[in-house]
């Protein structure tokens, strides 16, 4: 299993090495993300799986996989997902993880999260220090089937893509 700690932390369960410490102090990971990982990792073994991050909004965990990844961390049944959703308390969401460079991956990771409700499109709005955000467009009549409160989608989303996200509903 590809992580953002080491093998050997993954084993443990109280003590990072000092790289991955400092990777922590460093804001590089997270205590979510060493915990979900260790999870995982007790879950499903020495699988060929990459686990990139997980992150936090309200009572919604989602945890961010490799490309394919998605259908063994969530298990024959759901079963993982079961476990991981009584380990932490809290909801559990598994996607697909990009580099969220361009519009369309934008687009394609929050399809992943917010299905079942369709993304009309992503729009970038460009300020006039240069820097930008983006606008993600659902359909007014599908703001109820959304799985998640509007504001802890938006930031979710803009944790995992480190940019500024904003929902819309048109």
């Amino acid at each position: 299993m590809k992580a953002p700690i080491c093998e050997v932390c993954l084993k443990t369960d109280d003590i990072l090495c000092p790289a991955d410490e400092k990777k922590l102090q460093g804001g590089t990971i997270t205590e979510l993300d060493v915990k979900i990982a260790r999870l995982l990792y007790k879950l499903l073994g020495d699988v060929e799986i990459e686990f990139r991050k997980a992150v936090e909004s309200g009572d919604l965990v989602v945890i961010v996989v490799g490309k394919g990844d998605v259908p063994i961390v969530v298990g024959k049944g759901g079963k993982n997902i079961k476990t991981l959703v009584k380990e932490l308390g809290k909801r559990v969401r598994v996607i697909e993880g990009l580099e969220a460079d361009t519009v369309d991956d934008i687009k394609k990771l929050a399809t992943d999260l917010f299905y079942p409700v369709t993304v009309f499109g992503v729009n970038v709005v460009y300020r006039p220090n240069g820097e930008y955000t983006y606008k993600v467009l659902v359909l007014g009549k599908e703001q109820k089937r959304l799985p998640e409160k509007p504001e802890i989608l938006e930031s979710v989303l803009s944790q995992i893509t480190g940019k500024e996200v904003r929902i819309v509903f048109v």
